[in-house]
């Protein structure tokens, strides 16, 4: 997506739901596969209140789901900037979705695996963020335990993949954190 936005002078908008509805609909569900990429799907639904507690940025649906309709993963999509704000959100509105409130979270983890897909939107130092962001998670998740943030693979100039164990109400859920530098391929605008 990076590379097409580039050369063909048709850049991202500033915008994390731009960005994901774009990477759903011309790449992830561009050609059959074993997945299915569903973007902005409400997500558990509370009987005493009568509506969903959450909406998801992406929902991975395999041929499980047919099966069981609990049998998926999510990615939660947030933009990075390197700046204190957008790190905050990244936890805040992202990582702590699939923990609070404790007994019953925004986001389900059927699979105890999802993923958080941090979208890069200024050149920064992506480990050097990552840091940032690994020690502000004890601060603001507060009763989660969080383990190490294990980089998994990089290609420096495109992406960075990180494992984080967490625990929260005796569960144990991986969260891989993949960051993508897609500072080149978004417009140059204030954010929206």
């Amino acid at each position: 997506m990076k590379t097409d936005c580039i050369d063909n002078n048709d850049p991202l908008k500033n915008n994390e739901d731009a960005i994901t509805n774009r990477l759903t609909a011309k790449y992830l569900n561009a050609e059959p596969n074993a997945f299915r990429y569903e973007p902005q799907a409400s997500e558990n639904y509370d009987d005493e209140i009568g509506r969903y507690i959450g909406r998801t940025d992406i929902k991975v649906i395999s041929g499980d789901y047919f099966r069981d309709v609990q049998a998926y993963f999510i990615i939660e999509c947030k933009r990075i900037d390197g700046k204190p704000d957008l790190n905050k959100k990244y936890i805040s509105e992202g990582v702590s979705r699939f923990f609070t409130p404790v007994l019953n979270p925004k986001y389900s983890s059927y699979y105890k695996q999802n993923i958080m897909f941090g979208y890069v939107v200024q050149a920064i130092d992506i480990p050097k963020n990552a840091e940032k962001i690994k020690d502000l998670q004890s601060q603001i998740l507060g009763n989660v335990t969080t383990g190490k943030f294990l980089l998994l693979c990089h290609d420096a100039a495109d992406y960075y993949v990180y494992s984080c164990l967490y625990q929260s109400g005796g569960q144990n859920i991986e969260l891989r954190h993949l960051f993508c530098d897609f500072s080149m391929a978004v417009k140059n605008e204030t954010a929206s």
